[in-house]
């Protein structure tokens, strides 16, 4: 039987682009995953801990999210990530094509975990569990969504990146992750 890692390893359905080779995903203590739009460059691809660089710094994005969950009671390290591509998509064109190429193994990653709840960060991951073309994401971002995947059902909860980049990534983010208390374990 080939694991998920070799499953991502040898898959070049969206050709030969760099992705993680190990640590697809990371593991947490709470009933939360995170899902991304796939690794940066300069990420966990380097470091092997999602949010973090290669010398060990928490990343703007981590740091945003840091203050997010620490909202709550949680930090980084409670919390299960992946990405919804496995690769690292420089063009972001392709990145609604390469989403639905990857979620048979998304799939597999979000069975193996003992999460209730999604969180997707930006539209390409909420639109490819979703299934559905997303035209106004902010229409989508903080709503509760019953999906089946799998095997398993799980609330799914959009929210904004909380890049450095996105106005929106923390203010807009609170009254979501004040709702996630009632999830809290």
């Amino acid at each position: 039987m080939v694991n998920t890692q070799d499953r991502i390893i040898n898959c070049y359905l969206c050709g030969q682009l760099p992705k993680l080779t190990e640590n697809s995903i990371q593991y947490g203590n709470t009933n939360f995953i995170i899902i991304g739009e796939s690794p940066a460059k300069d990420g966990w691809i380097e470091s092997k801990r999602a949010f973090y660089n290669s010398s060990g710094k928490l990343q703007g994005t981590g740091r945003i999210l840091e203050k997010l969950l620490n909202n709550i009671g949680l930090s980084i390290a409670d919390i299960y990530f992946t990405e919804c591509c496995k690769c690292i998509i420089a063009d972001r064109s392709k990145l609604e094509k390469c989403s639905k190429n990857c979620m048979p193994i998304l799939e597999e990653q979000l069975n193996s975990v003992p999460c209730e709840v999604i969180l997707t960060m930006g539209v390409h991951p909420t639109q490819a569990i979703l299934h559905t073309k997303i035209k106004k994401f902010a229409d989508y971002v903080g709503k509760e969504f019953d999906v089946f995947i799998g095997c398993r059902n799980y609330k799914l909860i959009p929210i904004y990146h909380p890049s450095p980049l996105n106005p929106k990534g923390y203010k807009e983010n609170v009254p979501i992750f004040d709702k996630l208390k009632k999830y809290s374990i």
